[in-house]
């Protein structure tokens, strides 16, 4: 796997030819988390839901739940985050930044000494994209309408077991850690790839829930695997 520097600066260099889809609306026919988590913690969602994403994004999402159909009867996809506006992209950056200071130093983030802070920050950062200042060059994946944090449940509605909850800030996240065992939590990962890949998705190194079509992952990736230039379809999507 890149390191994340690496992935994150060949990321910004992809250019961005946005289709200008508009965003449709994941309806209640899939199923999705409910309470949502971050809107509970009062993130800024403005006039959208969590659970909007771009029109051919949305398509691709059904494509993966037909597949998954066909290889285990009764599972089911459920969406966890899709589109986030920026504000709650730099809510959750704070909200997790003092959540961290906490638990590792029992203090609040602005009062750690310079080196804590970086040490805080750079760990966060690994899961939670940073707000870059060309922002319209380098938008979060989520603020684009083409990412979605997913997983699968059972016949039963229980969740397949990942290794991880959703959002968890631990290497054990990372989406090949399991890679090469036989555990559960490979196999369910596994699973989970083959139906998003299926239908043209993307797996972020870093979390094994998220999958992104059409935005700078995707297009990096497509680079990567084509050995050419492949822009990304969608940017930054700005709520008006």
């Amino acid at each position: 796997m890149l390191s994340r520097k690496t992935y994150r600066n060949l990321k910004r260099k992809i250019i961005i030819k946005d289709l200008n889809e508009e965003l449709i609306e994941i309806s209640e026919g899939f199923l999705r988390y409910q309470p949502h988590p971050y809107e509970s913690l009062g993130a800024p969602y403005k006039n959208k839901s969590p659970f909007y994403v771009r029109k051919s994004v949305l398509e691709r999402l059904k494509q993966a739940v037909q597949k998954l159909e066909t290889l285990k009867s009764g599972y089911k996809i459920k969406i966890f985050d899709a589109f986030r506006p920026v504000e709650v992209q730099k809510f959750m950056i704070e909200y997790d930044k003092e959540r961290i200071a906490q638990e590792r130093f029992n203090k609040t983030f602005q009062s750690l000494q310079s080196k804590e802070q970086n040490e805080v920050r750079d760990f966060v950062q690994t899961f939670w994209s940073p707000i870059s200042e060309n922002i319209e060059l380098n938008p979060p994946p989520h603020s684009t309408g083409a990412a979605l944090d997913l997983t699968i449940v059972d016949e039963n509605g229980i969740e397949l077991d990942m290794g991880t909850k959703i959002d968890e800030l631990s290497e054990l996240s990372f989406s090949h850690y399991f890679k090469g065992s036989d555990s559960i939590y490979q196999k369910n990962r596994e699973l989970l790839v083959e139906v998003m890949t299926y239908a043209g998705f993307v797996q972020l190194p870093t979390e094994w829930w998220h999958f992104s079509y059409g935005d700078q992952i995707w297009a990096l990736n497509e680079s990567i695997v084509s050995k050419k230039k492949i822009s990304a379809k969608y940017g930054l999507y700005n709520l008006h």
